[in-house]
């Protein structure tokens, strides 16, 4: 039987400063992020350790991208300092790195590092990275026979400490779990993408793998407008309302895993609106321009809705970095946002 859910979508943050986390607590994180895809949570018998490591032996390293890294590097020659700057965005240009004075400030997830390693093993910045992250936790990095190399080029200082606030939008990550929201919505939302210093991952329930039904049947999200699903709807010359057309759907999808086809192919008749889960480890940066554009007055009505619930609690949390956003309220009574920054669009 169809469950429609009207305005039901939320939030849970994971982490608001996930390079903050200790070895264990982030491996958890990893783990959590992970079983979003299959839904295992309640079923996964594997420890954070175990459930790292099988995804790294099946490659599937997009999961180790909700962790995040910091060091500053204090270069001792600052003639030096943008060849090893270079040498680092080689290395991987998706790393959020900045330049201060005799620093240089490096932050990416676990796989940013990883590739970069396999892709220049021969840079002793990156070598002396890796030897410091594969000490701190070798779950997220399990790489094996490497050494410190000497050198009197810089010095590293992991997780630093930051004070400036473009620092720390570069610099800071958190994770949030979306619930009970549309594909709709995860379509959307997984249009941010990796820009200059802003860093976006994604992991999202699987309709490949995960049969809608498992759990006592479909769950589908209502448009955010009132709507009476007993209403009458006409199509062609047979008389549906809008529950009994969604209860159709539903049973073709039962009828055709009947028939025996896969989750993965019988997805193929599963509508926009229904419910999906998604994880998301962005850091500061780029969830200011997830914010912009997905709180305003022209964002789609069900991702403004989530939003601007989740920008009121980041607001509280961290309001030298979100305060810029004033959230008001229109005409239907729902919420959406100006943004009274300083900083232009482009930069956002």
């Amino acid at each position: 039987m169809v469950d429609f859910l009207f305005k039901q979508g939320d939030f849970e943050i994971l982490a608001d400063n996930v390079g903050a986390l200790m070895p264990p607590a982030m491996n958890q994180l990893v783990k959590k992020c992970g079983c979003v895809s299959h839904q295992s949570f309640e079923v996964s018998t594997k420890t954070p350790e175990e459930f790292i490591g099988a995804l790294i032996e099946m490659k599937h390293w997009s999961v180790l991208e909700h962790s995040w890294f910091t060091f500053q590097i204090k270069v001792k020659n600052k003639y030096k300092q943008r060849d090893l700057e270079l040498e680092l965005l080689q290395s991987n240009h998706l790393f959020c790195l900045d330049e201060v004075d005799q620093s240089i400030f490096i932050s990416g997830n676990s796989r940013m590092f990883n590739e970069a390693y396999l892709r220049n093993k021969d840079s002793e910045i990156i070598n002396n990275l890796m030897v410091y992250l594969s000490n701190y936790n070798s779950v997220l990095f399990p790489i094996k026979t490497i050494y410190w190399l000497p050198t009197n080029r810089y010095s590293l200082i992991f997780n630093p400490t930051f004070s400036n606030k473009s620092l720390i939008l570069h610099h800071r990550a958190m994770t949030v779990l979306f619930n009970n929201v549309s594909r709709g919505f995860t379509h959307e939302d997984v249009r941010s993408r990796n820009g200059h210093n802003k860093v976006a991952s994604y992991t999202q329930e699987s309709t490949r793998y995960v049969n809608p039904m498992r759990k006592g049947g479909f769950k589908f999200i209502l448009p955010y407008q009132e709507i009476d699903v007993t209403q009458k709807i006409n199509l062609d010359t047979e008389e549906e309302t809008i529950a009994s057309f969604t209860s159709k759907i539903e049973k073709m999808y039962v009828a055709l895993i009947a028939l025996g086809l896969k989750a993965e192919e019988a997805r193929q008749w599963l509508p926009i609106g229904i419910k999906s889960q998604i994880v998301q480890t962005f850091n500061l940066d780029e969830w200011r321009h997830w914010f912009f554009i997905r709180t305003q007055k022209a964002a789609h009505p069900e991702i403004r809705f989530v939003a601007c619930n989740l920008l009121q609690e980041v607001q509280s949390r961290l309001p030298q970095i979100f305060d810029d956003f004033e959230i008001q309220v229109d005409k239907n009574n729902s919420n959406f946002t100006i943004y009274q920054g300083q900083e232009s669009i482009e930069l956002i």
